[in-house]
């Protein structure tokens, strides 16, 4: 029997342990995957008293895999990766307009139940907060008279911020908009994933799983006159195994943006006096330090993919420009915020956005465009760290990406 390559799919699922498998059942939409498994190999060049300079033995040592993977921007699964090389989160929903209240006592980080001034039914879906430390869980069965007790079923693992007595309590439904920042607090690292890749040839399930997957970059790109938005990443993961089960291939019906969609804005908001409308096309590069660790622990697998600094970087090409401007933001060393800003147009829960916002651009490189039959400029910029651009986990960011979408919360 042989195998079709068009017939491969990719799942992901994130892991509770660094590098223990999971098996992910959400589809990765991509037209573009290249995993590799990188043993270490050791040679044995010892003498021998023969006509040999290469190696005796070939013993192998450490083991890991890499991958490379993209392909257009769904704002439906882009969060899973946003997740991975970021990690704190702010989660807001649509109010639906009933049973609001707000916290009877302060809660703790990690509680698994809350106090409001009016009860809230079981299974309802309530926003707690606002702002960056926002958050969105699943309501169990009320106790008491007043104030109420009410047990969080989801996430298992109870809040992710604590909130001060007063803080709204909204039910909420779809859309729902993801905040992604850099996680500052605790160890100050994302979470890991499975991707389980389905190719045909692995026996029993057809496909191999690359658990710890960690990404060291994180690329989105846009091109008006050519191209749907894209993305693409690069990582380290633990060695392949093959999937003990398998999922099937369960595509959603999220369709990619076109770039044609997309705004830009410099010195303020992609709207009004700050929209520059000739922008022609663009990227934005999130890059990760990565390190893979290895212990005499008698395994030869990592003891930790460790994630360490952070750093983010652009390019804007201008088009048909009319004044200065595009020099002049490196010229006078401005540093102003740029907001990227791709939708799809739709409303209710069709709507999907992806929105960079980085408060803080220092621009690097202007070069003059006279290649074309109009002039432009081609910049590059840096991102800086500021805490405009935090999460709930404080500290600074360089940037916060905010995707909204109609997928429950607690997904990612």
């Amino acid at each position: 029997m042989t195998y079709a390559p068009a017939k491969q799919y990719l799942l992901i699922g994130p892991e509770t342990t660094q590098g223990q498998p999971v098996t992910g059942a959400f589809t990765v939409l991509v037209d573009s995957l290249k995993p590799k498994d990188t043993p270490k190999w050791l040679e044995d060049k010892s003498w021998r008293g023969s006509m040999g300079t290469e190696a005796f033995a070939e013993i192998q040592g450490v083991k890991a895999s890499e991958f490379d993977v993209g392909g257009p921007v769904y704002a439906d699964s882009l969060p899973f990766f946003l997740r991975n090389i970021l990690g704190d989160l702010a989660v807001t929903g649509t109010p639906t307009g009933s049973g609001a209240t707000t916290l009877a006592t302060a809660a703790a980080a990690g509680a698994t139940s809350i106090q409001t001034a009016a009860s809230i039914p079981a299974g309802t879906l309530v926003q707690i907060g606002t702002g960056p430390t926002a958050e969105c869980v699943t309501t169990g069965t009320p106790a008491g008279s007043g104030p109420y007790t009410i047990p969080i079923t989801s996430p298992a693992g109870g809040l992710a911020y604590q909130h001060a007595s007063a803080q709204a309590v909204t039910p909420v439904t779809g859309p729902y908009t993801y905040a992604w920042s850099l996680l500052n607090s605790g160890s100050g690292q994302p979470v890991s994933h499975t991707l389980t890749h389905y190719l045909g040839p692995t026996a029993t399930t057809g496909a191999r799983q690359y658990p710890g997957a960690s990404l060291s970059e994180l690329v989105l790109q846009f091109n008006a006159e050519s191209e749907l938005l894209k993305w693409t990443g690069k990582g380290s993961a633990w060695p392949s195994v093959p999937a003990t089960t398998l999922p099937p291939a369960n595509p959603t019906s999220t369709l990619p943006i076109a770039s044609w969609r997309t705004t830009v804005g410099i010195g303020g908001p992609a709207a009004g006096g700050t929209l520059v409308n000739t922008v022609t096309d663009g990227e934005v590069t999130i890059k990760r330090e990565l390190g893979v660790y290895y212990t005499t622990t008698g395994v030869p697998t990592p003891y930790v993919i460790q994630r360490g600094g952070l750093s983010v970087e652009g390019k804007l090409n201008f088009g048909a420009v009319s004044d200065e401007s595009a020099l002049l933001y490196m010229l006078n060393n401005t540093q102003p915020q740029v907001q990227i800003i791709s939708s799809n147009g739709l409303s209710g829960a069709s709507l999907c956005v992806v929105q960079l916002d980085m408060q803080i651009a220092a621009f690097t490189t202007a070069e003059a465009e006279t290649s074309k039959t109009a002039v432009g400029y081609q910049d590059e910029f840096k991102a800086l760290f500021n805490t405009s651009n935090a999460g709930g986990s404080g500290g600074m960011s360089p940037i916060r990406v905010s995707v909204t979408n109609n997928v429950p919360p607690n997904t990612y």
